[in-house]
C-alpha cells in the first residue's frame, strides 16, 4: 500500500503526524464537557396554565380542551396529552422527531395568543416551554438554621440564589419549602355582617388608602419639581387603623372587622433533611452546558457563600448532587478503559514474548483514544454515558488491526527477511483485509448511529464514536504500526524459558488444529458398509463427509440459542445502583400539609433504620402543581463498595417498612434519569383511553385488581374521584330578582375563602404582598361559605345562600387526556425477579382473557413504550447491518457466494452472547442488543482473515483443500491474538464493577461470550462452509458447460435421412 510505504520510508514525518494528532486530541480532552446524556433534542413543548382554586374538571373543560383544540392544528404532532389538577393544567405536545422544536414552540405560542381571550380572565399567563433533558436539576442545596422559615427564605432568595445564578452555565433556580413574608388581613364574617360590609368593600378601601398615585410636575421659574403623593402605609400596624366605613358619626376601622398579622405565605411546600426543616434551592443548568463543570463551580461558590452568611448562623448542605454519579461513572469508564488496554497489551506480550512488539501494538491504543477525543470535540460531543461506553468497549478491538500487521511482520522476519522488507510484505499482504474489516465494523455501527426514534438520538453519538475509533485505529495500523515494525522489531536468536514454553503451546495448538481441520474437510464416515448379495448384485456402501456433521453441529448450536433466550428476561435499560432511591408518597386527597408532614415524619423514622442509609431528604408539594398531599423522599446510601446489600435489596426492605400504610399510596423507585412535571417515572405505565370516562374508570379498576394478582406491586392509577367538592350553582332567577350577578358571587367566595392579594407593603426597600381572607373558623364548614355576605344592586346585604344552590359531591383529583380522548394511567412497580417484558406479556394475557370494552383502547407508556419502539428500531438496524456487511464483503471478494461463508459467523456468535447473559444473570435490553450488533462486526474479522489468505494461496496455485489446510494454521495465531485482546479489553466492562457499570456490563458480556464461541467455531465451521459453498459454486458454474456438451453430443448422434425419387 502506498501510504504504508510512505510511512515506512519517512518515519519522522509519520511520528510528527501522530504527535499532531496526540496534541490536538489532548487539547480536546481538556476542553470536552461532561454530561449524563448526549445533547438530545426532544421535540416536546409544554403549556402550563395556573388558576389557583379551580377544580380539575373545570380546568380540563375551560382551559385544556380549548388549548388542545387550538394547538391541534399545528402540523407534525405525534401525541397530544393534557393533565388537569386543582389549579393547574399542563398540555404536552409531542412532535415528530424530525421537527424543529424551536419553530414548533413558537407556533404553540402563536396559537395560545390567538385564544387567550377565550380562556378565563383570572388565569395566570400561560407558560410555553420546551422539554429539555439537559435542564433537569443537577443539585439541591438546603438552607437551614435556627431562624424562621421566612427569614431563611429571604436569605436564600436575596443572598444565596443571586450568587449562584451568576455562575456561568447555571440556568434557573427553583425554591422549595420557601415561605416569604406576607401581611395577612384576617376578616371575621360576623363582624362584616354586623357592620354591613362585604369583601369587596374592604378590598376597595385598602387599595384606595395604600397607594402612591403620580402627581405630575410644577414649574417655578427655572425649576421643575416632581409632585409625589406619599400614600403608602409605612407600618404594618397602620393597616388596622384604616377606616373601612363611616356609619354616621362612628368610624368602622379594619380592626373592628378583623385583625392584621405580619406573617408568612400559606405553607404549600416543605423541604427537610434528616428531620431538619430547610429551604431548598434546586439548581438547573443551561441547555448544552457541562453538568459536571457547573456542579463543581457551584460547590466552589458555596464555600464563599458560607463565609458571607456566617453571621446569620445558617448552614448550606448539598442534599442531592446528580453530578456525583455522572462524574463517578465517567471516571469508572476511563478506569475500565485503562484496565482493558493493559490486559490487551498483556495478551500481546504473552503471544509475542517481546517488549518491542508489545510496544508497537500498545502505541495504537493511546493514539486512537486521544484521536477519538479530537473527533468528539470537533463533532460537539460531550463525555457522557454513551460516548464513554463507546470508548470503553472499543479498547479491545482498536488494537486488533495492529496485531494482525505485527504478527504478519514477525512471521516474515522469522522467514529471514529484514524488518523493513518484512513490514512492507506484511502490510501489502493483509492491508486490504485490515481496511475491509474496519469497513465491516463501520457497516454495523453506522445504522446504529442513525436509528429512528428517541433511542436513535441517544445512540447517535455512540455509533459515530465507535466508528471513529475503528477508523482511526485502522489508519494507525496501516501507517504507524508498519513504520514502528520496520524500525524497532527484532527476532531474537536465543529465547528464554517463557518464550519456549508459550511457543510449545502455540505450536502444539497449530498442529492439533491442522489435524482436526484435515479430518473435518477430507474425512468421511461410513454409515453402511458395502453389501454383496451374491453373484453380480452388490449394494454400495453409504458414507458421508465429516464436514456435514460439522455443519449439522453448527446448526444445532445456533438452535440452542432459542432455548437459552426463553430464560432471559427483557427490559428497556438495566437499572443502575446509584447509591440512592426515591419513595413517592401520596396521602388521601384533601389531606392538609400539616397532616402530610406528620405522616412523612413517621415514614422518615421508619426509614432511618434501613441499612447503609446516609441521608433522608424529604420534599412535600415540590412540583409546579404544589400538591400538599404528595411527597418525595430521597434516600441516600453509602457507596456501592461500602455496603453488603445492593440498592435494590434495600429498596425491597423499604417496601416492607411501609407495607402496613394502607391509607397511603407509596412507590419505591429508582431516581429517574429524566423527569418532568406531570410525567410519571414509574417503571410500568399502562394507559387506558376512551371517549366515555365512566367506561374507562370501571375497566381501570378491573385491571388494577388483575395486575395485582399477577404479581405487580404498588399498583395505582391516576384516577381518584374521592376529592370532596362543594359545588355552588347561582340560581339565576333569584339572583336577577335580587340584583346580584354571578361575578359578584364568585368574587366574594374567592376573596374570603381562597384569599386574594389586595395591595402591597414596602419595608426596607422590599415589597411584600398584603393578602386578605376569612379567619379559619369562618371557612371550615359548608355553612360558613354559604353565609358569606354579598351586596345587591339596591345596597342591601344578603347571604349568598339566598341566590345560589349548593351540592356536596366527590370530584376527580386529576383529569387526563391523550389525543383528545379521556385517559387513565395505571402505574406499578416490578417485584424482584419480574422483568418489564414479563409485565407487558402478563398484561396482554389479561386483556385477552377479560376483553376490552367497546370504544376502549390501551397502550403502554414510559419504559414499556420505549422498549417496544427501541427493540423494533434495533431489529431494523440489525437487518441493515447484515445487508451492509454482505455488500462490503462482496465488494472485497468480488463474489456473491464467499461473503455467505463469512456471515455464517453471525448466528454462531449469538448463542455465545445469550449464554453469557444467562451466566451473568443479565437481561435482554437495548445495551445487550447493541452489543450483539457490535459483535456482528467483530466476528467477521477473523473469518475475513481466514478466507482472504485462503484465496491468496489459491491464486498462487494451491489446490483448494491444501490452501484451506495451510491458511488455517497460519492465521490461527493472529486470530487467537485479536480474539484474546478483544476479550481482555472488554473484560473490565463485562465484569460490571463500579459506578454506572450496569449499562456497560450487558454489552461487554455479549461481546466476550460471542467472541469465545464464534472464534472456536469459526476456526472449524468457516473452512468447512467455504469448501461446501465452493463445491456448490463449481457445480452451478459447470451446468452451462454440461448442457452445451449434451446438446453437442445429441446433434452428432442424429442420423441423416437422404431424399429419394
Amino acid at each position: 500500500m502506498r501510504i504504508s510505504e510512505l510511512c515506512i520510508n519517512r518515519p519522522v514525518m509519520t511520528t510528527m503526524a501522530v504527535l499532531a494528532l496526540i496534541v490536538f486530541g489532548g487539547i480536546s480532552y481538556m476542553g470536552i464537557g461532561s454530561n449524563m446524556f448526549p445533547d438530545v433534542d426532544v421535540p416536546v413543548v409544554t403549556v402550563t396554565v395556573l388558576n389557583p382554586g379551580m377544580a380539575p374538571e373545570t380546568m380540563d373543560r375551560d382551559i385544556a380542551d380549548k388549548i388542545e383544540e387550538s394547538v391541534g392544528t399545528i402540523s407534525g404532532i405525534d401525541t397530544l396529552r393534557s393533565q388537569s389538577l386543582e389549579g393547574i393544567t399542563q398540555v404536552f405536545i409531542e412532535f415528530e422527531l424530525e421537527e424543529d422544536v424551536d419553530v414548533k414552540a413558537q407556533d404553540v405560542r402563536d396559537k395560545i395568543s390567538l385564544i387567550r381571550r377565550d380562556l378565563p380572565s383570572e388565569i395566570e399567563e400561560p407558560t410555553v416551554e420546551k422539554l429539555d433533558l439537559d435542564v433537569q436539576p443537577i443539585m439541591s442545596i438546603l438552607v437551614a438554621g435556627p431562624l424562621s422559615v421566612s427569614r431563611l427564605t429571604r436569605i436564600a432568595d436575596e443572598r444565596i440564589k443571586p450568587l449562584i445564578e451568576t455562575i456561568p452555565g447555571v440556568g434557573n433556580i427553583r425554591m422549595v419549602g420557601d415561605r416569604d413574608r406576607e401581611i395577612r388581613i384576617w376578616l371575621r364574617a360576623d363582624d362584616l355582617r354586623s357592620h354591613h360590609l362585604t369583601a369587596q368593600d374592604v378590598i376597595n378601601v385598602l387599595r384606595q388608602e395604600n397607594l402612591e398615585p403620580p402627581g405630575g410636575r410644577v414649574e417655578t421659574g427655572n425649576r421643575e419639581i416632581i409632585v409625589k403623593t406619599k400614600g403608602k402605609l409605612e407600618k404594618v400596624a397602620d393597616f388596622a387603623d384604616i377606616i373601612v366605613k363611616r356609619d354616621g358619626q362612628r368610624m368602622v376601622r379594619l380592626s373592628d372587622v378583623g385583625y392584621v398579622e405580619d406573617g408568612m405565605e400559606d405553607c404549600r411546600g416543605i423541604a427537610r433533611l434528616n428531620g431538619q426543616l430547610a429551604v431548598c434551592l434546586q439548581v438547573r443548568p443551561q441547555s448544552g452546558t457541562n453538568m459536571v463543570a457547573v456542579a463543581h463551580t457551584v460547590k466552589a461558590r458555596l464555600d464563599e457563600i458560607r463565609q458571607s452568611v456566617a453571621e446569620e448562623q445558617v448552614t448550606l448542605t448539598i442534599a442531592q448532587d446528580n453530578s456525583v454519579f455522572v462524574n463517578a461513572s465517567i471516571e469508572e469508564a476511563e478506569g475500565e478503559l485503562m484496565r482493558g488496554a493493559a490486559l490487551a497489551v498483556l495478551v500481546i506480550f504473552l503471544f509475542l514474548r517481546s517488549l518491542r512488539g508489545s510496544f508497537v501494538a500498545a502505541c495504537t491504543i493511546p493514539t486512537t483514544i486521544i484521536g477519538t477525543y479530537a473527533f468528539m470535540y470537533a463533532m460537539g460531543f460531550t463525555a457522557n454515558m454513551m460516548t464513554m461506553l463507546a470508548l470503553t468497549i472499543s479498547v479491545g478491538m482498536i488494537i486488533d488491526d495492529s496485531i494482525v500487521v505485527l504478527e504478519n511482520t514477525y512471521r516474515h522476519m522469522e522467514a529471514g527477511h529484514p524488518r523493513i522488507v518484512a513490514a512492507r510484505m506484511a502490510i501489502n499482504e493483509i492491508g486490504f483485509a485490515v481496511i475491509v474489516t474496519s469497513l465491516a465494523i463501520a457497516a454495523v455501527f453506522i445504522p446504529v448511529a442513525f436509528m429512528e426514534g428517541l433511542v436513535g438520538q441517544f445512540f447517535f453519538e455512540f455509533g459515530l464514536t465507535v466508528t471513529a475509533a475503528v477508523f482511526i485505529s485502522t489508519v494507525m495500523a496501516v501507517t504507524l504500526s508498519p513504520m514502528l515494525c520496520g524500525r524497532v522489531l527484532v527476532v531474537s536468536k536465543s529465547h528464554g524459558f517463557l518464550f519456549r514454553f508459550v511457543e510449545s503451546i502455540l505450536g502444539g495448538t497449530e498442529k492439533l488444529y491442522r489435524r482436526i481441520l484435515d479430518i473435518a474437510i477430507n474425512s468421511k464416515l461410513k454409515l453402511l458398509p458395502r453389501i454383496s448379495l451374491g453373484g453380480r448384485f452388490t449394494l454400495p456402501g453409504v458414507s458421508i463427509g465429516v464436514r456435514w456433521f460439522v455443519i449439522g453441529g453448527a446448526i444445532a448450536f445456533f438452535a440452542s440459542s432459542l432455548y437459552i433466550a426463553q430464560f432471559l428476561g427483557d427490559e428497556f435499560v438495566p437499572q443502575a445502583d446509584e447509591d440512592q432511591f426515591n419513595i413517592h408518597i401520596e396521602a388521601a386527597v384533601g389531606t392538609s400539609i400539616t397532616a402530610s408532614d406528620h405522616l412523612l415524619q413517621e415514614i422518615e423514622r421508619r426509614l432511618v433504620s434501613l441499612p447503609a442509609v446516609v441521608d433522608i431528604f424529604t420534599t412535600i408539594g415540590a412540583g409546579v402543581e404544589e400538591r400538599v398531599n404528595v411527597a418525595t423522599v430521597l434516600v441516600k446510601l453509602t457507596g456501592k463498595k461500602d455496603r453488603s446489600l445492593s440498592q435494590f435489596e434495600i429498596m425491597d426492605r423499604a417496601r416492607e417498612k411501609l407495607h402496613d400504610l394502607k391509607h397511603l399510596k407509596t412507590s419505591v423507585e429508582i431516581v429517574p434519569r429524566v423527569s418532568a412535571s406531570g410525567v410519571s417515572t414509574a417503571v410500568y405505565q399502562y394507559v387506558i383511553c376512551g371517549t366515555k370516562q365512566d367506561e374507562i374508570v370501571v375497566f381501570s379498576k378491573q385491571m388494577e385488581e388483575e395486575l395485582a394478582k399477577v404479581g405487580l406491586i404498588e399498583v395505582n392509577s391516576t384516577w381518584d374521584d374521592a376529592k370532596p367538592e362543594l359545588e355552588i350553582h347561582p340560581n339565576r332567577k333569584k339572583a336577577q330578582f335580587m340584583g346580584v350577578s354571578t361575578q359578584d358571587v364568585g368574587n366574594a367566595i374567592y376573596a374570603l375563602v381562597g384569599g386574594v392579594d389586595v395591595t402591597t407593603f414596602e419595608s426596607d426597600g422590599e415589597t411584600f404582598d398584603v393578602r386578605m381572607r376569612l379567619v379559619q373558623q369562618d371557612r371550615d364548614r359548608t355553612d360558613s361559605v354559604l353565609s358569606i355576605p354579598v351586596r345587591t344592586d339596591t345596597g342591601e346585604l344578603i347571604e349568598i345562600r339566598n341566590v345560589v344552590d349548593s351540592e356536596d359531591r366527590l370530584g376527580p383529583v386529576q383529569v387526563d387526556r391523550i389525543d383528545r380522548m379521556r385517559q387513565i394511567t395505571i402505574n406499578a412497580s416490578l417485584p424482584p425477579g419480574m422483568m418489564l417484558g414479563d409485565a407487558v406479556r402478563n398484561t396482554g394475557e389479561i386483556e385477552s382473557r377479560i376483553g376490552l370494552p367497546p370504544g376502549v383502547t390501551t397502550r403502554f407508556s414510559g419504559e414499556a413504550e420505549n422498549m417496544g419502539e427501541s427493540f423494533a428500531s434495533i431489529g431494523v438496524s440489525m437487518g441493515l447491518a447484515v445487508l451492509l456487511i454482505y455488500m462490503v464483503l462482496a465488494a472485497q471478494f468480488e463474489s456473491l457466494l464467499h461473503p455467505l461463508t463469512i456471515m455464517v459467523t453471525l448466528p454462531l456468535s449469538i448463542t455465545g452472547a445469550l449464554g453469557a447473559l444467562l451466566i451473568t444473570n443479565q437481561s435482554i435490553s437495548i445495551f445487550s442488543l447493541i452489543g450483539i450488533i457490535m459483535l456482528m462486526g467483530l466476528v467477521t474479522k477473523n473469518a475475513i482473515l481466514l478466507i482472504d489468505y485462503t484465496n491468496q494461496l489459491r491464486s498462487q496455485g494451491r489446490e483448494r483443500n491444501v490452501a484451506v489446510l495451510e491458511a488455517g494454521p497460519i492465521r490461527l495465531r493472529p486470530i487467537l491474538m485479536t480474539t484474546c485482546s478483544t476479550i481482555m479489553g472488554m473484560l473490565p466492562a463485562a465484569m460490571g464493577l463500579g459506578e454506572g457499570a450496569e449499562t456497560r456490563s450487558p454489552m461487554g458480556a455479549c461481546i466476550v461470550g460471542g467472541m469465545i464461541t464464534s472464534t472456536v467455531l469459526t476456526l472449524l465451521v468457516i473452512p468447512v462452509v467455504y469448501t461446501v459453498l465452493d463445491d456448490i459454486e463449481s457445480l452451478v458454474l459447470s451446468i452451462p458447460g454440461k448442457l452445451r456438451s449434451l446438446l453437442t453430443d445429441g446433434r452428432k448422434q442424429t442420423p441423416t435421412i437422404s431424399a429419394s425419387n
